[in-house]
Formats: C-alpha cells, structure tokens, sequence
C-alpha cells in the first residue's frame, strides 16, 4: 500500500467521479463490437453529492454541466436512474449492491463484515483507491464504529468525513481530510481541488496497470460556498449554480487526464449522484420548475443521472430508458471488467443494455426506506408508470418533470386496478423485514418530545446543527 500525503496548497503529491434532449451532434448508434483488450479496463465511478437530473442539461434540466453532456455525448445516458432519497442508504446500496433491509444498520454507518466493490476490484489484482466522502465509519450517536476504507477494498484513500461529529471538519475551504486513516486540518485553500489533484494523480500513477477509482465528490452538498471560479457570488441558488459548474469542470478533469495518459479506450467511466437535490433549490426541467427531493422517497428525492462512456465499446449518444437501481452498478461494473459473476447481492447487470443488446434488465425498483435519521420510514416499488407505497398510497408517475399523482380507489379503471395489484405482489414477495422506526439517533438519552415515548423514535426536540 502506498502512503499518500499532501498539502493542499503543494503543486505535487509526496507519492503518488421521459423528455430529456437528444445531444447536438449525437446520433443513434448500433452497438459497438471491440476488440477485447489486452488487459483488464480501468474503472471510474464518480458520485457528485446531493444532486437530482432536473439540474443536468442532459436531462433537460437547468445548469449547463458541458462535461457531464461530454459524457453523455459519448456513452450511453440512462434515463431512468435511481438512488434511494439519502446520502448514506445510497452509498450503502451502491458500494455493496445488497438491499437496504438487508444490510442497512444505521445513517452514516456501512457494517465492517461487508464487502464492497471496492473488494471486489483489489481481489482481482486491481490498484484502487477513494477519494472525495466517506461517511460510513459511524455516525457518533449511536456508538457503532464502521468499516474503514482499506477494509473496504481501497488500497489508497483522501477522505473527508472519515470520522463523524466535530472530527470531520469543512469540506470546502480550510478543510480537513484524512490521507489512509491520518487527520490534517487545511488553513487556506479550497477541498475539491486537492481531492481532484489526488485523483489525478492516482490515475496517472497506474495508468500501466488496471485501476478502480472511486470519487465519490463532497460536490454540490450544501454548506452553498463561493468557488475558486465565483469568490464573490451570494446567495443559495448562485452558490448552487456556481457549485455545479466547479463539480462539472472536475468532471471534465477526469476526462481531460485520462486522455492525456493514453488510456481512454480501455476505461470505462460511470457517473451518476448520490440522491435528490437539496430541497432549498428549485430548478427548471423540461420547462417545469422542481423542487429538490433530498430525503423524500419521491421522484424528486430518488432520480438520479447515470452515465456510462467507454470509447470503442459502447455506444456514444445513446439514451436508455428502462430502470437502472443503484444496485446495478457493482454486477455492471464487474461484468464490463470481466470479472467472476457476485453471488449475494440483489443488483442485476445493466452491461448488456449498455452494449445495446437488450432494451432493460429490470421491471421494477423496490426500496426499503429506513435511514434512521430525520426522516420517516416508508417500503415501495415502482416501475415506469405507476408507484406503490407500503401504506396503500398508488400514484402515476411523470419522469419528464419527477411529479406524483395520487390515483384515488374509486377513479381506477380494470386495468389500473390489476396494474396495482401486480405492484403490490411485488411489495409482497419481499423479504425485507420490519422498518426500524428509529429517526432521531442524538436523542438518545434525552427527554422524548412526547412524554413516555422513546425519544430516538419520537425526538427530543433537539436538531444537531449539521446532521445530514
């Protein structure tokens, strides 16, 4: 394992991311047969923070975010792409492609007994590395200490947040990052930058051997802050724009390198985002204006970009509409790597769709909501039309603008009824188990809001100043 230490300010390391628009230029195009390489791909996954499509111009939403549409320009768009509604249940999702009632504990929080792409790629003789948020070491409430980074598979790691509570310190400017398990607080300077000089330098490091790089970006997570490119703009909405953009330009730096190191057509990359905007910001899509969802286990919540881009392999500009779960990155990945096939998980490999040889691998997305933090447990399962909620709540569903509509009993014809009850078959067979009503984890030990409840299901009354 290589030692990685840094300044942030240092110019070097010390060793060593329904109705949506058709791209300019960017016709249909037939599946690509290549080559095999002669070695393994690298893999890039890159995650941006808080973030839903209605702010992706690819999507038809609002920010221009041209290296993201470079993406999609030259690989293949998902349309229909699915976190679940919170940072930490997505990324528990994503890292192990297990169901969220099977494995998910507590927020910020991943088991050390679980493996994780990350595993994965190190078993099969990949360099790998992480960069950008952790979060899953432990939450600092409720006593559990979680998987560390190279047990999780990364031989590398520039992390903020590896611990929880005042430990983790800004993201942003001065902030404070942890190279393989050792703290240094930053004075001066801007987060971002040195997670991106660190991924840079990782690619450019192993760009003879197969890497994974996972860059799971602190990007556009509020606190809303000035950038390097925007020191002087105010406001929650300029900030978030000017956010976007410096999100997108380490997009495009990711690209830029991996070109310059002569290693384009034999990596692939995978984009997409954690869960919903934050719900301060409103942006258009498709001409509608959308509220973020972050936390809700709404369309606005829940739907996410995925972009997938390997030159030569798959197919560029090509758009996909059927459902992509966050569950399906790992078994795509791995497919696409030529890696053995995962036993134990509940993701399915979208790799075939994105060669354009099958249209979808999935009818439906289930989910089993119970982050343990701020917001109220729900079960549903969904598929391109209609949506059903655990407590009975059916609704249509409008992908071009994230909107639900409650479909009342008495107005649902023959066929919406039998749609319903295939749904709620689907709900059924289900072997997720009972949602933990747990919601306010700082309240233990406290006095309940309601007099003789348990105060981490009931609250205390009591809000930390930042618990997302």
């Amino acid at each position: 394992m290589r030692t990685i230490r840094r300044s942030l300010i240092a110019a070097a390391l010390a060793g060593l991311a329904l109705g949506q628009p058709v791209f300019a230029g960017a016709r249909p195009a037939a599946p690509v047969t290549a080559p095999a390489p002669s070695r393994p791909p690298n893999v890039i996954m890159i995650l941006a923070d808080d973030v839903g499509v209605e702010a992706f111009r690819p999507y038809g939403g609002e920010y221009a975010t041209p290296n993201v549409a470079r993406l999609a320009a030259e690989g293949v768009t998902f349309d229909n792409a699915f976190s679940t509604p919170l940072c930490s249940p997505s990324r528990t999702r994503l890292m192990t492609a297990r169901e969220n009632g099977q494995n998910y504990q507590a927020f910020g929080y991943l088991d050390p007994k679980e493996r994780t792409f990350g595993n994965l790629f190190r078993d099969a003789g990949y360099a790998t590395a992480i960069v950008g948020k952790w979060q899953l070491s432990g939450n600092g409430f409720d006593d559990r200490v979680g998987i560390t980074p190279q047990a999780a598979g990364f031989d590398s790691a520039l992390l903020w947040q590896l611990r929880a509570g005042t430990q983790k310190g800004s993201r942003y400017w001065g902030p404070t990052l942890w190279t393989n398990g050792k703290p240094q607080v930053h004075e001066e300077g801007f987060g971002p930058d040195v997670m991106s000089d660190f991924a840079l330098s990782f690619i450019e490091q192993n760009k003879d051997r197969p890497f994974f790089l996972y860059y799971p970006m602190v990007l556009v997570h509020d606190p809303f802050v000035p950038t390097p490119d925007a020191v002087t703009i105010k406001g929650a909405k300029p900030r978030f724009g000017a956010m976007m953009a410096y999100m997108d330009k380490m997009v495009g730096q990711v690209l830029d390198k991996v070109r310059a190191a002569g290693i384009e057509d034999n990596t692939l990359i995978v984009f997409s985002a954690d869960n919903g905007t934050n719900r301060q910001i409103v942006s258009v899509r498709n001409g509608a204006e959308v509220r973020g969802g972050k936390g809700a286990p709404t369309l606005t919540g829940t739907h996410v970009p995925m972009v997938i881009r390997w030159p030569g392999v798959v197919p560029a500009g090509v758009r996909k509409a059927g459902l992509f779960d966050f569950l399906d990155v790992l078994p795509t990945m791995a497919e696409a790597a030529r890696l053995p096939r995962v036993s134990g998980i509940d993701g399915v490999s979208q790799w075939q769709v994105a060669l354009g040889k099958a249209q979808s691998a999935r009818p439906v997305i289930f989910q089993h909501y119970a982050p343990v933090w701020l917001f109220a447990p729900t079960r549903f399962v969904f598929d391109q039309t209609r949506k059903l909620y655990g407590d009975g709540r059916y609704v249509s569903l409008d992908l071009a603008h994230d909107a639900e509509t409650e479909i009342a009993p008495e107005a649902m014809t023959a066929a919406e009824r039998k749609h319903r009850q295939h749904l709620q078959a689907e709900l059924d067979r289900q072997n997720d188990g009972p949602l933990d009503p747990a919601r306010f984890p700082w309240c233990k030990g406290q006095e309940p809001k309601v007099a003789g409840q348990d105060p981490i299901i009931a609250g205390c009354g009591i809000v930390p100043r930042d618990v997302d």
